[in-house]
């Protein structure tokens, strides 16, 4: 069947426009229309839509009045609210008060399509653990071989009932668990189990599943549960989301990344373009000045491209990796002249290298100039007051080639550092420090390093820089 959804909204040209942009990116969706709250509630009283969409302003009942009454008639139903500009407030209302998301006038049809697209998918999800928690209260002697996590918690609280996808799901073992407090197994579940949907003893049958996080052997697992009351004790089911959150997070940090990444070159480029569009005379200098914003922010939206399609490539599998001795003090000099060429922060790159004995290595050379480049952009970018760079190139442990990059800028906290190897993770998310990127560079370094038979650490205090050391294990050359 279908998905359907209903969009409520008292302007007739939306109510025109919009399901037809839907149908030409949604294949074999039926959307349905009604400018009132009231009448929406009378649709909604007969029909069990996917998803709806309704403004967060319209005459008489507005959409968070009308969100109240789909919350009370229609809970598991996810409700988008379209807002206008200089709505946020009311949006944060919306999310508080059980909305699923909210569309910002001017509609990105790309952004509303997918945030409807997951909330239908939500809503299907959302069935199908519906019929298995009925399936469940059916058939309870098969506990034992449900797909699901399934555990029976006494009166007391204590658990009486673990089966196997819940030791496979959370690692703890049935003999561990059974006749323990779930608060000591299952780290949060004193102050979330309230609320987790529970049928039976009076309550709706049809309340769905809720994502909640757990501390598991200092692990964070997102469960999906619901539960069912018995006579003594409560049967809960749950389903591992944990790997889905973390898509999740990807997904929303990728947005927030590129859009912002990609909007600043865009506008100067924009702007630089349209100054040169202007009808009265601009001198040579100012000419020229503008075609060098347009040709230095064309190469920053390249670069952006570039991370992004790098880091697709090595999630994919499809990047090759070559193996070859390299000339170490050939790479570091070649590296050193073309960042220096790039670079106007008045930053200075020191090299520091032996004049012989570096350990040989083989490695792809093109992939660990990558790496180069990476840490010494990084540096430089994190040291916006200036001050030198050191790129030390020496023998370490075990006759290992090390390669090291210091600065003396930002630093970054100790809870940061084993973060910054993540992909799109920033020490400075909102810009507060005036430092932008991708945050792809240093996770593209790591998997680079680590492919390439290496290991990556860093060392920094806060205000005293940091230091990036790289290693790779000797080649059977001889050193250099």
């Amino acid at each position: 069947m279908n998905p359907t959804v209903l969009i409520v909204d008292d302007d007739p040209a939306l109510l025109e426009a919009l399901p037809e942009a839907l149908r030409l990116r949604m294949n074999e969706l039926t959307v349905e229309t009604c400018d009132s709250a009231p009448d929406a509630l009378a649709k909604i009283a007969v029909e069990d839509y996917d998803a709806i969409v309704t403004d967060i302003k319209m005459p008489g009942v507005d959409g968070l009045a009308l969100l109240d009454e789909i919350q009370q008639v229609r809970p598991e139903t996810p409700t988008l609210l379209i807002t206008g500009h200089g709505e946020h407030d009311l949006a944060i209302q919306a999310l508080r008060r059980g909305a699923y998301d909210y569309i910002q006038k001017p509609i990105d049809r790309e952004y509303f399509t997918a945030s409807l697209s997951r909330a239908i998918e939500k809503r299907r999800l959302d069935r199908q653990i519906e019929l298995q928690r009925l399936e469940l209260e059916r058939h309870a002697h098969v506990l034992e071989h449900v797909g699901d996590g399934v555990f029976v918690v006494d009166r007391e609280g204590v658990v009486q009932f673990w089966n196997l996808a819940a030791e496979q799901i959370t690692g703890l073992g049935h003999d561990e668990v059974v006749g323990k407090p779930a608060g000591e197994l299952l780290g949060g579940w004193e102050e979330v189990s309230p609320s987790i949907p529970v049928a039976g003893a009076g309550r709706p049958k049809h309340q769905l599943a809720r994502l909640l996080p757990f501390d598991v052997r200092d692990r964070e697992l997102w469960l999906s549960l619901c539960g069912v009351e018995v006579a003594d004790a409560t049967v809960y089911s749950f389903q591992d989301r944990t790997d889905e959150r973390v898509l999740d997070k990807l997904r929303d940090d990728f947005v927030a990344t590129a859009s912002h990444e990609l909007r600043t070159p865009l506008a100067a480029i924009y702007g630089a373009a349209k100054t040169l569009r202007r009808e009265d005379a601009l001198d040579e200098e100012a000419v020229e000045h503008l075609m060098a914003i347009i040709s230095s922010e064309s190469e920053r939206l390249a670069q952006v491209v570039d991370d992004i399609l790098f880091a697709s490539h090595l999630d994919s599998g499809r990047l090759q990796f070559a193996s070859a001795p390299v000339d170490v003090r050939a790479l570091v000099t070649d590296v050193v002249e073309s960042v220096q060429l790039q670079v106007n922060s008045g930053v200075t790159i020191d090299v520091e290298a032996p004049p012989n004995g570096l350990p040989g290595v083989a490695v792809d050379p093109m992939k660990l100039r990558r790496v180069l480049l990476n840490l010494l952009e990084n540096a430089i970018k994190y040291s916006p007051e200036g001050g030198p760079v050191v790129l030390r190139v020496t023998a370490g442990e075990k006759g290992c080639l090390r390669l090291q990059v210091h600065d003396e800028g930002l630093g970054i906290p100790r809870a940061e550092q084993e973060r910054i190897f993540d992909k799109f993770y920033r020490a400075d998310p909102q810009l507060a420090r005036g430092v932008g990127g991708t945050g792809l560079g240093l996770y593209i370094c790591r998997e680079l390093v680590q492919r390439m038979g290496g290991q990556i650490e860093v060392e920094s205090e806060p205000g005293m820089g940091s230091t990036f050391t790289v290693e790779f294990p000797a080649h059977v050359a001889a050193p250099v």
